[in-house]
């Protein structure tokens, strides 16, 4: 048996020689660190930049290391708008990072871009860093693996046309810690309303409320969502000019009594796993506010929003991955628990930073489209997750409320805009929708967003071309809903998002459906307004407001139609402003709606007849007559369509439907017995089929040589 001493000595051996151990690999590490050190860095020779580039959309002063990126309107997508630096596949297995030293000269930063050997990296997400304004050096590492570099290049930001930045240095060097720059590091302390005490209107119905907020206008730059990090430097990914007090002057001298500020700090501006948004962001928001409610403006704070998890795969991806900077809403019990902490956060950081400071000018909006992303559909009363995703948002909108509520001052009186899934109007005159329970009474107004038009110009996708009378019957149905539901019970609906369509649809349909829409908002009995979604012109990357040039693109009569609308009156366009924009379309009849034969060989295919096809360019009532050639010997036909509520029709299957010429077999299709027949379409079922998704012909056995259109 060991004594005391004996294993007291053995113990100092195992000491010893444990010290011994970390003494050499402390000393290995700084050996390898100072290795590191004496490697000597590349120093790009900035100097072989070119003066200007092909396309003369950049230049480089060499006196000065100034880039100036300018837009070649003649070119598609503005040309390349880089220079390029040629380094002749330099070997730079010696190195792991590159630092480049700059300074921006205005708001936006710029693209660098190290262009690898290989040519099967992706260039934007894995050759490209953004190097943000408010920053003077950013360090890169390199990719592993990558050998050899062809080049660098600087390259300017998205939908900026004009910029500058100073180049001072580009680098390669070998460091013991190749990490990249945080360009979300801050030192910056939580945003807070530090008032102790503010005044609010708490005597105002909402009925008077929702009266007085006038026609607004939806204005988010708040939104905006690339594929790489911007930082603080985030409005002109989405196409935005930094906001200024001179645009919110702009927007108001039209007519605007209310702009609504739609967010997202979950789209690059969280620091943290606890969703901690970055302070820059809010003072930014709260600086708009600011600048809106001095021009004796209504304004509304939206909270975060579904759509990129669906829309965006790269944004998905970073969900995937963890990146703490990103968070997401879905309504769903797989994502349950993390959208409840992420809405939680959001609402006690805004509540904080928006309290006693202000008074009824400023309302919140607890969600913008909220969904279950990856389920097929959002208010099927007969879908047992449909059901279960209501209860889940009604909880969420009950979070947010009493978040706002706890932060107490103000905040316990404020207004407060309720979404439904999706928030369509079907979605808040459900009886599975619930408004929250509220200590305040009669302080939470349910809102809904509705386009009548669609929000694009591809039929495919709902997007309208004509205003039809099917449309009309659309708008009219909604309100009387909410009529049943809201209204009549005195509770007033807030349309916190509304537009007449895409700036591609002529200007005299679009203000003919807002004429209509606005007299059904205005209508007596009803407590209702608008927020007026600009009229985004996809095709061409535009919206009506140009901010970056502070001008409207939308004529006038459009505004003016809405405006007036919102009084009850009907704006008087001139009789030369409806000769120059009236749409006239030629009659189809006679003529074949089919491109090319369609050949339907089985079930697994179909052929989609554009609805527009037959608007006004056809009678009230006509009759569709097919051409069809058998190719087997059970040769079915199986026309129908989507009604505005996404709900399949079977065409055969509607009143007064006559089929001459074939049979129809099992009540739902039509068997072919001979190679020309009609079916008869009466003035109910052709405005159904205008504000239809199109006419879908399925079936197997046929060819389908042509669909006229006669009388």
């Amino acid at each position: 048996m060991k004594t005391t001493t004996q294993t007291m000595r053995e113990g100092y051996k195992f000491f010893k020689h444990l010290r011994k151990l970390f003494i050499l690999q402390a000393l290995a590490c700084l050996s390898c660190a100072a290795f590191a050190q004496n490697v000597k860095p590349y120093i790009v020779d900035l100097s072989r930049l070119p003066a200007v580039n092909d396309d003369k959309t950049a230049t480089f002063n060499k006196a000065t290391k100034t880039v100036t990126v300018t837009a070649n309107k003649k070119l598609e997508w503005n040309g390349q708008r880089l220079l390029y630096l040629g380094l002749n596949y330099l070997d730079i297995t010696g190195y792991n990072i590159a630092r480049v030293k700059y300074k921006v000269i205005g708001d936006y930063g710029f693209h660098l871009v190290l262009d690898y050997e290989d040519d099967k990296l992706d260039w934007t997400k894995e050759r490209t860093t953004y190097c943000p304004s408010y920053l003077n050096e950013m360090v890169i590492p390199l990719l592993q693996g990558q050998k050899k570099l062809k080049g660098i290049c600087f390259q300017g930001t998205w939908n900026i046309d004009n910029q500058q930045f100073v180049i001072e240095s580009v680098t390669l060097e070998k460091v013991s810690n190749p990490v990249k720059t945080d360009i979300y590091a801050s030192d910056e302390p939580p945003v807070i309303d530090k008032a102790t005490s503010g005044k609010i209107d708490d005597k105002v119905s909402s009925w008077d409320y929702v009266k007085n907020l006038g026609v607004g206008f939806q204005y988010f730059p708040f939104i905006a969502y690339g594929e790489l990090d911007f930082g603080m430097d985030c409005f002109h990914a989405g196409g935005f000019k930094k906001p200024s007090k001179e645009i919110i002057h702009f927007i108001k001298e039209k007519g605007f009594k209310t702009i609504r500020l739609q967010t997202s700090p979950e789209t690059g501006h969280l620091l943290d796993e606890n969703y901690t948004i970055d302070p820059r962001y809010i003072k930014e928001l709260k600086e708009v506010v600011d600048w809106i409610i001095e021009e004796d403006m209504y304004v509304i704070i939206c909270g975060p929003f579904s759509e990129w998890l669906q829309a965006r795969s790269d944004f998905k991806k970073r969900i995937d991955d963890k990146d703490v900077h990103y968070g997401f809403v879905d309504v769903s019990e797989e994502n349950k628990n993390q959208t409840e902490k992420l809405i939680q956060a959001v609402w006690k950081q805004y509540a904080a930073a928006f309290n006693n400071s202000y008074d009824e000018h400023l309302i919140f909006e607890t969600l913008n489209e909220p969904m279950h992303n990856f389920h097929d559909h959002g208010n099927q009363k007969d879908c047992k997750v449909c059901k279960k995703d209501y209860t889940i948002l009604n909880e969420y909108n009950q979070l947010i409320v009493d978040t706002i509520r706890a932060s107490g001052g103000n905040n316990t009186k404020r207004f407060i805009l309720i979404e439904g899934i999706w928030a369509g109007y079907e979605s808040i005159t459900t009886n599975l929708f619930k408004l929250p329970k509220d200590k305040t009474k009669d302080r939470l107004i349910p809102t809904i967003h509705t386009y009548p038009m669609g929000f694009t110009l591809e039929p495919a996708k709902k997007g309208k071309t004509y205003y039809t009378e099917g449309i009309r019957k659309q708008i009219k149905k909604a309100f009387d809903t909410l009529d049943k539901s809201f209204f009549k019970k005195h509770v007033p609906v807030y349309i916190s998002e509304v537009s007449g369509g895409p700036l591609g649809i002529p200007v005299l349909e679009r203000i003919n459906c807002m004429k209509d829409f606005m007299a059904e908002v205005t209508k007596n009995g009803r407590s209702c307004n608008i927020i007026l979604h600009p009229a985004d012109d996809y095709q061409n990357g535009t919206q009506d407001l140009d901010g970056w040039n502070i001008k409207w693109k939308e004529q006038p009569e459009y505004f003016d139609t809405i405006f007036y609308g919102a009084q009850s009156k009907e704006y008087p366009l001139s009789a030369d402003f409806i000769k120059k924009n009236e749409v006239k379309i030629p009659s189809i009849v006679g003529k074949n709606l089919l491109a090319e034969p369609v050949e339907i060989t089985n079930w697994d295919k179909s052929y989609r007849i554009d609805p527009e096809l037959l608007v006004r360019s056809v009678p009230p009532k006509y009759k569709l007559e097919f051409t069809i050639e058998k190719t087997g010997e059970n040769a079915i036909l199986h026309p129908g369509f989507n009604d505005e509520d996404d709900k399949w029709h079977d065409l055969v299957q509607e009143k007064n439907i006559l089929v001459k010429g074939a049979t129809i077999q099992d009540g739902w299709c039509i068997k072919v017995t001979n190679e020309v027949f009609t079916v008869s379409i009466d003035e109910k079922l052709a405005a159904a089929l205008d504000a239809s998704n199109g006419i879908f012909l399925n079936g197997e056995n046929i060819i389908i040589k042509s669909v006229k259109v006669v009388e």
